[in-house]
């Protein structure tokens, strides 16, 4: 349904039933330095993805800088959350479009002024054309923002190490 594999879903989610030990999955990204505040990002085997910031932060802006892609990462993660929730309902999709918004106070980043340096008051605005009612879409938006791994993950504490 919708260009999803829900064979392979299921299979997995049979499996991981079967066999509990299967529920955890480890994900990796490795990043890597190149000059200024240039950095690659390495995920599997795709192509490194550069990260930088605009000039106005000391890069050169030959990429997303790291907020860019944070929100983004879950502006994605919200998407697909939704396309497969709508997709599991038998909703067909014509059209989806999230867009994400965020404010962040560059003042705290660059150390002059003590604050919040996260993303203030994101904003997720969901555009779906599909063949469910506003208020089907509405309901399955609402879940969507509390199974989505990345925005889940966005309120997890982080470990730190150093080696």
């Amino acid at each position: 349904m919708n260009g999803i594999n829900f064979d392979a879903v299921e299979q997995t989610a049979k499996a991981i039933s079967e066999d509990r030990s299967l529920k955890m999955r480890n994900w990796k990204a490795q990043i890597k330095w190149e000059s200024g505040v240039v950095n690659k990002l390495h995920i599997r085997d795709f192509d490194p993805i550069t990260m930088d910031e605009p000039a106005p932060l000391g890069g050169t802006d030959t990429g997303a800088n790291p907020v860019e892609m944070l929100i983004g990462t879950a502006g994605s993660c919200f998407a697909i959350t939704f396309e497969v929730l709508a997709s599991q309902q038998g909703i067909t999709l014509d059209d989806v479009v999230v867009d994400v918004e965020g404010d962040l106070n560059a003042a705290v980043f660059l150390g002059v002024e003590e604050g919040d340096g996260g993303i203030l008051d994101p904003i997720i605005t969901l555009k779906a054309t599909t063949s469910a009612p506003k208020e089907q879409v509405e309901e399955i938006a609402k879940v969507a923002l509390q199974k989505s791994p990345v925005l889940a993950s966005m309120k997890t504490e982080l470990r730190l190490e150093i080696v």
